[in-house]
C-alpha cells in the first residue's frame, strides 16, 4: 500500500484528518487512543458507539466488523487488529481526555461536551463483569499494535493520545498512517 501521509501524536496531544473514501488509516499505538469520525460534508453523521454495538452484537470492536453512524449508516470497516490476544477495545467508555479531543476538534467549529460524540476507545482493555461493572484491566500492549480502518465514505477523523497509567502505558507515541490515493 501506498503511504499517502503520516503523522506521530504525543501523549496528550491530537490529530485531525481527512481520509477519503477506500483510504485506510492506520493506528500504531501502545497508549490508550480516542477515536471519532465524521461524514466529511456533514459533520451531524458522526461515529456512533450505540449503533455500532448494535449492528456488530458485539461491545469489543475488532477486525471484520464496521463502525456505524448516528444515522445508521456504514462508515469505516475494521480491517485488521493487531491488538487482538493482548486485549480489547471499547465501545462502553467516554473519552479519556474529553479537553484534549474538544481541543483537537476546534477547527471544525462549535463542540463542546454536550455535542462531543462518544469514541471507540483503542487499547484500552476494558473488563465488563457480569454484573455489569467496567474496570481497566492491566495495561495495553507490551508493544505497538496496529489496526486498520477502512473508510466507506469520506471521512473526517479525530484521535487523541491519552495515557493513563492504570490503563495503558504512559508517555507512548502513537503513529497515523494514511494509506491509498
Amino acid at each position: 500500500m501506498k503511504i499517502a501521509s503520516q503523522s506521530t501524536v504525543r501523549p496528550h496531544e491530537g490529530w485531525l484528518g481527512e481520509v477519503n473514501r477506500g483510504q485506510t488509516i492506520r493506528i500504531s499505538g501502545k497508549s490508550m487512543i480516542d477515536f471519532i469520525c465524521f461524514q466529511r460534508h456533514n459533520l451531524k453523521e458522526y461515529f456512533d458507539t450505540a449503533r455500532t454495538r448494535i449492528y456488530n452484537l458485539n461491545i469489543f470492536p475488532t477486525a471484520g466488523q464496521r463502525l456505524f453512524s448516528k444515522q445508521n449508516n456504514p462508515m469505516m470497516r475494521f480491517l485488521s487488529d493487531g491488538f487482538a490476544g493482548f486485549g480489547t477495545h471499547d465501545l462502553q467508555s467516554g473519552h479519556g481526555c474529553p479537553e484534549l479531543m474538544l481541543d483537537t476538534l476546534r477547527p471544525l467549529g462549535s463542540f463542546d461536551h454536550g455535542n462531543l460524540p462518544d469514541p471507540m476507545g483503542l487499547f484500552r482493555n476494558m473488563q465488563i463483569s457480569s454484573e455489569g461493572r467496567i474496570k481497566p484491566r492491566p495495561k495495553g500492549p507490551p508493544e505497538m499494535a496496529d489496526i486498520d480502518l477502512e473508510a466507506e465514505i469520506d471521512l473526517i477523523c479525530a484521535v487523541t493520545n491519552c495515557p493513563a497509567t492504570e490503563l495503558s502505558a504512559s508517555g507512548a507515541n502513537c503513529t497515523i498512517t494514511i494509506f491509498g490515493s
